[in-house]
């Protein structure tokens, strides 16, 4: 049986919840409620078993000021938004794309707001950067998140820096 190790960890964007399989992480969150986070867990891995653990959040860390990402458990996350999640972590830290680079980078170009759509539902945040994804209208908003804290994540990963 295979089995999904989770735990709450202090990161610089606060405490979260984390989630990880053999595979790499599997889910992050910094709102969700513990019931929330681990029902969105036993839908994507249905039959696994979840595991309370002390998990190292040291890579929201290291991915948050321009670091390395980590590996990533994309199963049970439909193939679009998997598409699209790929290409995002593939931006270079401190660079940027808009929905419509992306939707393009995924073989549909005229799906800009379905790539808004999986940036929006996106339970990999920051192993998936959200953050550098942006409006081509203004260079800037566009995320779910809090505007204040995407200027600086993109601040710091310019400068290299830590958030």
């Amino acid at each position: 049986m295979e089995v999904v190790r989770f735990g709450r960890a202090e990161t610089a964007l606060g405490p979260m919840w984390l989630a990880e399989t053999d595979a790499g992480v599997a889910a992050s969150s910094r709102s969700r409620t513990l019931e929330a986070f681990l029902a969105a867990l036993r839908r994507r891995f249905p039959g696994a078993r979840l595991e309370a653990d002390a998990l190292d959040g040291s890579w929201v860390d290291a991915a948050t000021s321009g670091g390395r990402l980590p590996p990533v458990d994309l199963r049970g996350i439909a193939g679009f938004d998997r598409a699209v999640y790929e290409a995002v972590r593939r931006i270079p830290a401190g660079e940027t794309l808009t929905y419509g680079d992306v939707a393009a980078l995924v073989g549909s170009p005229r799906a800009a707001r379905a790539v808004g759509t999986a940036m929006g539902r996106c339970p990999l945040f920051p192993a998936v950067p959200c953050h550098r994804v942006v409006r081509a209208s203004d260079g800037w908003s566009g995320w779910g998140g809090d505007p204040a804290l995407k200027r600086r994540l993109l601040s710091a990963e310019r400068r290299g820096g830590t958030t």
